[in-house]
């Protein structure tokens, strides 16, 4: 028996790193060529990726694993179809866009009900709650006659809903969101995936790991720098939580941290991953997308705000560290035992991350060159680096190191398709969601509902926006919740006044913190599960570290020039929300006397004087107000700094008498 599964998973894995070398040639060539636009190879590989994500999940045993060896046969009958749509839907292309629109064969319509019946059940596997939104708009679609008042409609005909939702390819699953898939964010991955090939996330752990880890009162540090470095590559905060937060969770508890603290300190290090360019949790390429702008411009106003987030992180775990981390009670040695040692080839490899990460940007910022010709350029610049360096420091054999070279590219072939899969297939189930919301009529009546509100108060329209994404982020993934915000609410804000770039980047850190909403808040499941505390807790106390981002979801509201136009203004706003923003996290987490009252009196006090930064309708206040809030921010951390050594110098001569 266990032999029999042993040739199932090797048959599985050759059949995966088939289809993944298929995706990847795929895709490399349209990248380089353009050929057909993204119109056409979405017709192929949306299917190609539905096949990868079968695959993958039965080389796991996880696509249903209580069928048993039913599963297979299920997934191979996924496989077959997929395979057949692959070669049918580009062969008549031409077709089915100019000549069949609007007057499909019966073997189209057939095609588009296992298309639509096939990503409702990845829906239902991988993402419930849009699969409920999908069935609750297919039966309103249907029935929209028989519901009261301002939610009835027409109705409209099951062919009508099926083939609006998959072959007609300018709308539903192979519309805008799965082509940009397909496109500029399938090109960005392929630096992802090759640096996961190459292993570069271990040494990127590492190294700074490593190498901060060797001072205790630095080891907290270690999870807001390694966290940052990691979602540049992973753009997730559950993945980045998991890679870094084995080790630093660990960590961190050893040099004093509670266990809770530890939890939330990694936990809304990795939130900033979903901030962090050049990923941002996928919505930078459709914020690109919907404002009709270069990404290098999305990502320009993402660095802005990720160095904020992360800045105020670092002062919140400085300022925890001065109060339980005590280096004359931790024994010398090694304080992350899972780390091996830091080798060159690591330090190189993090190197080499980081300088295509700037030939990335500067491609893009400095030479102008097109988004997906910067980021195939950087893959190949990336590739040759990387496997120079592995001939070079790897010691072994040149047979081993040649051996070592090509598990490394066939690793960077199988992993980039499947990083991209679900990526993929999730863009194609919005736009089957989002087409039925305007089929039905939804997105007219939600307009002239949201039009009623901003004639009263634009405040309300804000305030409704928030509620609007913070709630769908309680089952949704971010970029999710962005997408359909941005559909759904974006418009009305600009409509209202308020700029673009400042409506989008208000919805994108909105829909951020969905990472951490109840029941999903899928960052405090895997921190909670590494620091062994409570789920409920971990995630209750991790809304105090995330405050930041609280703060700047308003921010971008207060302070528009924040990301309205990169120049001297946004360095201002940069400075004062900045400040702003440190001001209030140290009246959350500073120690400014030994009295309680006076302590706790004082720092709402900073507390107040932050937000009074931040969102004074009045900016010459908050300008004013900076410097001194600055001084005042400095003078804290300093005193919080002389309250932990007089306590740690009593502890001394306490222990000291004791013994003696």
């Amino acid at each position: 028996m266990e032999e029999e599964v042993k040739n199932n998973n090797k048959l599985i894995s050759l059949a995966l790193f088939a289809f993944c070398l298929a995706y990847f040639v795929s895709a490399v060539f349209y990248y380089l060529t353009g050929y057909m636009g993204a119109m056409f190879w979405v017709l192929a590989l949306v299917p190609l990726a539905y096949i990868i994500y079968v695959l993958d999940k039965l080389k796991h045993g996880e696509l249903y694993p209580n069928f048993g060896k039913l599963q297979y046969v299920i997934g191979m009958l996924y496989i077959v179809l997929c395979i057949f749509f692959m070669i049918y839907l580009p062969m008549n292309y031409m077709n089915i866009i100019y000549y069949r629109a609007g007057s499909y064969t019966f073997l189209d319509k057939v095609i588009g009900s296992l298309l639509m019946l096939l990503m409702l059940e990845y829906a239902r596997k991988e993402h419930k709650v849009l699969f409920g939104l999908m069935i609750l708009l297919i039966v309103y679609c249907l029935f929209g006659e028989h519901f009261p008042g301002l939610l009835r409609s027409p109705g409209i005909s099951l062919e009508r809903i099926v083939t609006s939702s998959t072959v007609e390819v300018k709308l539903g699953m192979f519309g805008t969101y799965a082509q940009v898939g397909v496109g500029i964010i399938g090109a960005f991955l392929l630096l992802m995936g090759v640096a996961r090939g190459f292993k570069v996330e271990r040494s990127l752990i590492k190294t700074i790991i490593g190498t901060l880890g060797k001072k205790p009162t630095l080891v907290p540090q270690t999870a807001v720098v390694s966290s940052m470095a990691v979602a540049m590559c992973t753009g997730s905060g559950a993945a980045d939580s998991a890679l870094v937060g084995q080790f630093t969770i660990p960590a961190m508890r050893r040099v004093g941290f509670p266990a809770i603290y530890a939890a939330a300190t990694e936990g809304s290090a990795a939130l900033g991953g979903l901030v962090m360019p050049p990923v941002m949790a996928i919505a930078a390429f459709l914020m690109a997308e919907f404002l009709g702008v270069s990404y290098f411009e999305v990502i320009v106003r993402g660095f802005v705000l990720g160095f904020i987030y992360y800045i105020s992180i670092a002062l919140t775990v400085y300022l925890l560290t001065l109060q339980y981390v005590k280096p004359g009670k931790i024994k010398s040695g090694r304080l992350i035992s899972q780390i091996r040692e830091v080798t060159m080839l690591d330090k190189l490899n993090t190197a080499t991350f980081f300088f295509s990460l700037i030939l990335l940007i500067y491609l893009m910022g400095g030479l102008w060159w097109p988004e997906i010709r910067a980021a195939l350029m950087t893959v190949f610049v990336f590739i040759i680096i990387a496997s120079t360096l592995r001939l070079i420091f790897r010691d072994h054999s040149l047979k081993e190191k040649v051996r070592d070279l090509v598990r490394c590219l066939r690793d960077s072939i199988e992993s980039y398709p499947i990083l991209v899969a679900d990526i993929l297939l999730l863009l194609a189930v919005l736009g089957i969601l989002i087409n039925l919301f305007t089929v039905s009529g939804w997105l007219l009546k939600l307009g002239m509902m949201l039009m009623d509100v901003g004639k009263e108060n634009v405040l309300n329209l804000v305030a409704l926006g928030f509620l609007f994404a913070f709630f769908l982020g309680f089952g949704l993934p971010p970029s999710a919740v962005y997408i359909l915000t941005a559909v759904l609410v974006a418009p009305y804000f600009t409509y209202f006044g308020i700029n673009p770039w400042v409506a989008h980047f208000f919805i994108f850190l909105a829909a951020a913190i969905s990472e951490f909403t109840p029941p999903v808040a899928l960052i405090a499941a895997v921190t909670s599960r590494i620091a062994e505390t409570s789920f409920v807790k971990t995630a209750f106390y991790t809304q105090k570290w995330i405050l930041p981002m609280y703060l700047l979801i308003f921010t971008v509201i207060s302070w528009p020039d924040l990301v309205v136009k990169p120049g001297a203004q946004m360095l201002v706003a940069f400075g004062i929300v900045l400040i702003g923003c440190l001001t209030v996290t140290l009246g959350s987490f500073g120690k400014l006397s030994n009295n309680r009252v006076v302590d706790l009196l004082v720092r709402c006090v900073l507390i107040a004087l932050g937000l009074a930064a931040l969102y004074h309708p009045e900016k010459t206040i908050s300008t004013m107000l900076a410097p001194i809030l600055l001084i005042v921010t400095i003078v804290g951390i300093k005193r919080t700094q002389k309250l932990a050594l007089r306590l740690e110098e009593r502890e001394v001569k306490i222990n000291t008498s004791d013994v003696s």
